[in-house]
């Protein structure tokens, strides 16, 4: 399947230096984003319609570009000229300058539409009633109305459309100025428009510099995982965002960070040894912070790789058994069985949720996730500022081997 991206706008609202759609938001263009949420989604065929020779720059060998020469007829004759090159077929329609997650498209795809068909948000509470396309839509989920103007409305257009080739037949009919919204509620008028709801989807209409922040905040939001532990969720990322929001515009990659964030681990280790426990407890804390911004870093720069995930986590491993060996180190007489049983079960609990998440399994609930790496180093950093690491290596082997065990209970039934 083909897609078709409308770059063609000024963006005179943004009030930037850069054209709309390579206007920057966290390091990247917006339409970067765009192309790289449709890459996701396993459309490889895009075609952008832009005016600006900076946008054909920028774009060059990343999709099949068509020039704008009349932006004056606005969004309706760059859909016309994106359209004629698709020919014949059904595409996605989608704007430069909407960000949103590739899990939409996924779903809207999924739906197999037979008519155009409009994404819409039916949270109006959450956009600006001012601005946005509104939407009416019947039971049926068929479009009656559309437009900026509208007084009766019950959704929000978030500018994402399954097109099929009533689309063109209908914008070839136009002439003069017109948008894509006339388009639509010409087709809307035929009955040959439906939507698609992508209420709890995430996606942002970046036309202003208000709206760039809101896009800013959004997209820092969604850094926080499903599968995040309990100190990740309501420690770790509140400051690792704010750290990764620092560096994105630095010249870090992901893997720098990975190997920054160990060193943090290794320093720890060697300061367990010598006795420097609360120095060594705050370095292995702030290595736990560390270690979310690698991720948080690939995912705002489009950098997400498995050799980067392989990288992070073996390093992870490493970090963790010198940090018990070097606490061992301190007093081996007294913590080597306590240490050890710990370590054993620190590095089973990485095991067995690595082998889970290869068969598609995520561990979310609470006694799932209570040792989690985020946890156990917590720990480690609350018993080397208290003093009490042999209670805390206590807890540790008792739990993670615990938890291990009930994984392994778990998969036995699930694959008997």
């Amino acid at each position: 399947m083909k897609a078709v991206i409308l770059a063609a706008g000024r963006g005179k609202r943004l009030k930037s230096s850069r054209s709309k759609p390579i206007t920057l938001l966290l390091a990247r263009t917006l339409i970067d984003r765009v192309i790289d949420n449709l890459k996701k989604a396993g459309i490889d065929e895009i075609i952008v319609v832009y005016s600006d020779t900076k946008v054909e720059a920028h774009l060059e060998g990343k999709a099949k570009l068509v020039f704008n020469e009349d932006v004056g007829r606005e969004s309706g004759y760059s859909l016309l000229k994106g359209a004629r090159v698709v020919g014949d077929e059904d595409f996605l329609l989608l704007m430069s300058d909407h960000i949103f997650d590739s899990e939409s498209l996924v779903k809207l795809l999924s739906s197999k539409p037979h008519i155009t068909t409009l994404c819409i948000d039916r949270n109006l509470k959450c956009h600006d009633s001012e601005d946005a396309t509104k939407v009416l839509v019947d039971r049926e989920g068929d479009v009656t109305n559309i437009g900026k103007e509208l007084k009766e409305y019950n959704a929000i257009d978030t500018g994402i459309f399954y097109c099929t080739p009533d689309v063109i037949n209908i914008t070839s009919d136009f002439v003069g100025i017109f948008s894509v919204t006339d388009v639509m509620r010409e087709l809307a008028l035929k009955e040959k428009l439906k939507t698609f709801d992508i209420t709890r989807g995430f996606w942002c209409d970046v036309d202003t510099r208000e709206k760039l922040k809101e896009a800013e905040d959004m997209l820092l939001n969604s850094l926080i995982k499903p599968t995040d532990g309990i100190i990740s969720k309501h420690i770790n990322r509140k400051i690792s965002i704010k750290i990764s929001k620092f560096l994105v515009n630095s010249h870090l990659t992901p893997n720098m960070i990975s190997f920054i964030s160990f060193l943090f681990g290794l320093l720890s280790a060697a300061l367990f040894a010598m006795g420097q426990n609360i120095i060594a407890g705050i370095a292995v804390q702030i290595s736990s912070i560390l270690d979310g911004c690698d991720g948080e870093i690939a995912r705002l720069k489009g950098l997400i790789s498995p050799s980067g995930y392989i990288f992070d986590a073996i390093l992870d491993r490493y970090a963790d058994m010198l940090i018990f060996l070097g606490i061992i180190a301190s007093n081996p007489q007294s913590l080597w069985l306590v240490g050890g049983l710990a370590m054993l079960g620190s590095y089973s609990i990485s095991y067995t949720g690595s082998k889970a998440e290869f068969k598609g399994i995520t561990f979310t609930r609470l006694p799932e996730v209570l040792m989690n790496r985020d946890m156990r180093l917590f720990l480690i950093f609350l018993g080397g500022i208290t003093g009490f690491l042999y209670a805390i290596l206590v807890i540790l082997a008792l739990f993670t081997n615990l938890i291990t065990f009930i994984r392994i209970f778990y998969f036995s039934k699930r694959y008997a």
